[in-house]
């Protein structure tokens, strides 16, 4: 004899059984699609870059170099090392260009140091904002002609149209630099300019030799409401 509910007993667990897992699979399929999407970003960098010091350039370990930063297409973030001293200072020029495809602003930039020494305290750092500029079209006199006087090459004329650092005509940040697509053309600014005072006072107790690598990053924020 048949036991018919012995049958739908053993029956109902087996049919729930697929059911669950298609049911899961299906839950999980929807809240998959549900939660993929697209956003655009905005992109600030470093185009180009140079570090200007009286003491000995070739001192001074940089990363990217210029070929590799044109193999980058720009960078956000720069890095140089070099033995100091006090009194020592550099300054550090950027081209900086929005790429992306929001308008930004951008601001003081960071630091990051690797000093054992603990000699950051002492630094001197000051910030210097110019422009916007359309794309390719910065003043020469703001970045190509800033120079500084080698103490190897003291008593020898600088370059034609030599401007010493910081250039005139700096503004206050942040800089609103537009977005460069095919509508705006040419004409949008969204290029700047960025120099940086770096400067170990001479009144550093710590007693040398100085090792520090400083690591620079540019800082922007989203200029939609």
């Amino acid at each position: 004899m048949i036991n018919h509910k012995l049958i739908t007993a053993l029956l109902i667990p087996m049919l729930l059984i697929p059911m669950a897992g298609f049911g899961y699979a299906h839950w999980t399929d929807s809240v998959t699609k549900q939660i993929k999407m697209h956003v655009g970003c905005f992109e600030v960098e470093i185009k180009t870059y140079k570090i200007l010091s009286p003491w000995d350039d070739e001192l001074i370990e940089r990363w990217p170099s210029d070929d590799e930063l044109e193999a980058m297409d720009g960078t956000s973030t720069i890095w140089f090392s070099t033995h100091i001293f006090p009194g020592w200072y550099a300054w550090v020029g950027f081209i900086i260009q929005n790429q992306g495809m929001f308008p930004a602003r951008v601001d003081a930039p960071t630091y990051e140091v690797e000093d054992p020494n603990n000699i950051w305290t002492w630094f001197i750092h000051d910030e210097y904002y110019y422009g916007p500029w359309p794309r390719n079209d910065v003043p020469k006199g703001i970045y190509d002609h800033v120079f500084v006087q080698s103490k190897k090459h003291l008593g020898e004329p600088l370059p034609p149209n030599a401007v010493p650092p910081p250039p005139p005509g700096n503004v206050p940040p942040p800089i609103y630099l537009e977005v460069y697509n095919e509508i705006a053309g040419p004409t949008s600014k969204d290029s700047m300019v960025m120099w940086i005072f770096l400067k170990l006072r001479e009144d550093c107790p710590i007693t040398p030799p100085f090792y520090i690598k400083i690591s620079i990053t540019v800082t922007a924020t989203l200029a939609i409401p």
